[in-house]
Order: C-alpha cells, then sequence, then structure tokens
C-alpha cells in the first residue's frame, strides 16, 4: 500500500484494547480528531462541515472525507519541501514568480489529499468500530513505533539530527510534530484496519507459479554484466586532447609495466588509479561494480566491457569530455533466471496479488458511498476524485 509502514504491530492485540478489569464497552461513531486529540461536539462539528473555509487552531480544513478531515497541516510541510528541493536544483540563476510557486503549491497539495482519501476512509471504519475507551491505549502504544521508525526518518529527511531542530523544520515548512505524529497513527491503523479486514489464502499450487512463470519469462532475463576498473583522465586539465590522450597513454603504460611485477600484479592499475586518474571511482582504485550492458552512456566503454577478453587492458577511448582505458576484472553472459530460483518469490507475488484484489474490492466499496469535500473541487465522487472510472469498481 503507498501508506503502508514496514512494522507489524500485531492488530489483533491492539485493534480491540480494553482497560483491565473492564467489560468491553460497544463500539460508538466518533467525530474527526482535531489538533490535540479533542474530538469536537456535535454542534462543532456540525458547524465545521458546513464551512466552506473552517478553520481548526489556525489551520485550513482543506478536505472532509465522511467524518474525518484533512488540514493544511496535514500536507503542507511535504509540498513546501518538495518545493524548496526543486528550486535549489533549479539554482538561484532561475527566476519562478511566487505566482508560479503558488499553482505549483496548490497542485501538490491536491495530490497529497488524494494520496489519503483511502487512508482516511479506512481510518474511519476503525474509529466507527472501535470503542473510544480504546483509543488512548492505541496512541501509547504508538509512540514506541513512531520514535524508533518514523523520527529517524524525519532526522534524515529534513536533515536535522535533534527533535529540537526538527520541530523547528516542521514549523518552518507549515507544520508540527503533533501534526506528523497524528498522520503516522492513522497511516498505521489503516494499514493494520485493512489486515485485519482481508484475508487471503496462502495456499498457492504449482501449477499456478509455473503458469506464472511462463506468462512473465522476460521479467526474469538478465543482461550481461561486467565489473571492471577504468583510468581516465579530463581533456580540459590539459593545453589540448593530444596533451591529455599522451598523459593517459603513459598512465597505462605504467599500469601495465607495474602489473608484470609479481609484488604488485593485480594492485598495479588500482594504485595508478588511486594516484592519478580523474575518475569518478578513482578514489577506489577506480574499481566499477557489476555493470549491465547497455547501461553506460558511452557506447564505447559499454562495447569495450563486452568484447575485451577478462583481464585485457582497452585501447585509449573517448567519451567525449574524458579519455578512458578499462580493464574487465569479471563478467557474466545474459541469461535468465530458472524457475526454481523464482518460486519462492512467485509464491509471494501471487499472494499479493490476491490480497490486492481484495483489498481494492473492500475500497471500493468504501469509496462508493464516501463524502468527498475539498476546497479545490467542492462535493465530488471518490472516483473523479482519484480519476478513477466509476465503473471499475462495479465490475468488480
Amino acid at each position: 500500500m503507498p501508506w503502508g509502514l514496514g512494522v507489524s504491530l500485531r492488530a489483533e492485540e491492539w485493534l480491540n484494547v480494553a482497560v483491565p478489569g473492564d467489560v468491553q464497552p460497544a463500539a460508538t461513531p466518533l467525530a474527526p480528531l482535531v489538533p490535540g486529540g479533542v474530538p469536537p461536539t456535535a454542534a462543532v462539528n456540525e458547524e465545521v462541515l458546513r464551512a466552506d473555509a473552517a478553520n481548526l487552531d489556525g489551520c485550513q480544513v482543506i478536505a472532509r472525507i465522511d467524518d474525518q478531515i484533512i488540514l493544511a497541516c496535514d500536507v503542507l510541510w511535504k509540498v513546501n519541501l518538495l518545493i524548496e528541493k526543486q528550486r535549489q536544483k533549479l539554482g538561484a540563476e532561475t527566476s519562478v514568480s511566487e505566482e508560479e510557486i503558488n499553482a505549483v503549491r496548490k497542485e501538490l497539495m491536491k495530490q497529497e489529499v488524494r494520496s489519503l482519501v483511502d487512508r482516511k476512509l479506512l481510518f474511519n471504519q476503525f474509529r466507527r468500530n472501535v470503542p473510544i475507551e480504546n483509543w488512548p491505549r492505541i496512541e501509547e502504544n504508538l509512540l514506541e513505533p513512531f520514535e524508533t521508525h518514523e523520527l529517524p526518518q524525519l532526522f534524515k529527511q529534513l536533515n536535522v539530527d535533534n527533535q529540537r531542530d526538527l520541530e523547528r523544520e516542521l514549523a518552518r515548512l507549515g507544520s508540527s510534530l503533533g501534526d506528523v505524529r497524528r498522520a503516522f497513527n492513522e497511516r498505521v491503523v489503516a494499514t493494520e484496519w485493512i489486515r485485519t479486514k482481508i484475508k487471503v489464502s496462502d495456499e498457492v499450487s504449482p501449477a499456478e507459479m509455473v503458469e506464472y512463470y511462463q506468462a512473465h519469462l522476460k521479467d526474469y532475463d538478465y543482461p550481461a554484466r561486467a565489473r571492471w576498473e577504468e583510468l581516465a583522465v579530463r581533456k580540459n586539465r590539459f593545453a589540448s586532447p593530444r596533451e591529455a590522450f599522451a598523459a593517459l597513454a603513459h598512465m597505462g603504460n605504467e599500469a601495465w609495466q607495474r602489473g608484470t611485477q609479481a609484488s604488485v600484479r593485480g594492485a598495479a592499475f588500482a594504485e595508478v588509479a588511486q594516484a592519478k586518474s580523474d575518475g569518478f571511482t578513482a578514489k577506489k582504485g577506480g574499481m566499477h561494480d557489476w555493470t549491465s550492458k547497455g547501461s553506460l552512456q558511452c557506447k564505447a566503454i559499454d562495447e569495450a566491457l563486452f568484447s575485451l577478453q577478462v583481464g585485457q587492458m582497452s585501447p585509449i577511448l573517448d567519451s567525449g569530455t574524458m579519455f578512458h582505458i578499462v580493464r574487465v576484472l569479471e563478467r557474466e553472459e545474459a541469461g535468465r533466471k530458472p524457475y526454481t530460483e523464482v518460486q519462492a518469490d512467485i509464491r509471494d507475488q501471487l499472494k499479493d496479488e490476491r490480497f490486492r484484489v481484495e483489498m481494492e474490492k473492500y475500497l471500493g466499496k468504501l469509496r462508493a458511498d464516501a463524502r468527498i469535500w475539498t476546497v479545490f473541487t467542492g462535493h465530488v465522487a471518490a472516483d473523479e476524485l482519484l480519476g478513477q472510472k466509476p465503473e471499475a469498481n462495479q465490475r468488480r
């Protein structure tokens, strides 16, 4: 799922947490969660549902999906971060008007809202079916996964190394740690909820797996590949291409002559590369890991890697901006993975497909009955918002 989490929280154990010693109360429909975790009163909820541009704690409501709301704070920090990174790529010399930025921001926010529809629908099912008394215990159970799995990712994403700086960055981008934590809780709950609602058979017959393999043979083909090493010089370091060519020829001769000495055999090429080469992997001794045939932009190098004998040095090759000498260390020919090697993966893929089919059926029913409003579209059907044909779910 696009909003899934690689953490299993054993949904059966915590989705129905009961207060110790108490009788499990009946499930009750709940109003939307708002910042602070306190559901609004019925009167306030009605007012929010009627308003065209509602605000909660200073954060605009930009969508309502059944009983759930999406706040600008839920998506704005991601959108602003994407815009910042794109502007950095473009560089200071590229002029972009505020009008253009706002148009991009609006479109990205619309995309984020679309991506949250299924999560909100599933979270709403959870809220309607799990007793309200259980929710504090569930939130408590989610604290450790958030701190263990989500916080490190946020630190990396926002380029910070402590929680205080993380909170500052989120605030600068238009959100807060509380908003992010709430979104994380909803994502995990939605994921675990659908896992409890959808059961598929784990039994996959050998005939099914063989049929799948035969139908996807191209997926198991692999190209020829080679490990290799390189000496290179940049032409612009020299007064003329002729001088660059001569410098590389000298490096190649040195590597070959030193390589004939027993004491340095096999290491000479790497030593010369580290000392003199301009190649991208010079610090690693000019070593390149497994490279598939046809994956290099320089056709001359690509052809050399798959025509030279293993251990043979190439002639000097021209890539346009640089001259190169390459040597193949190891090569594997093209082929196809045998069925016996991939049958376990095929079994998992078939089970995943079964789950996806059933998940789409379940979500299709929720989408068909969903009441959706967004600040961008007004009232809209889920299929229309998601860009799907309404009949797609009906055929399932």
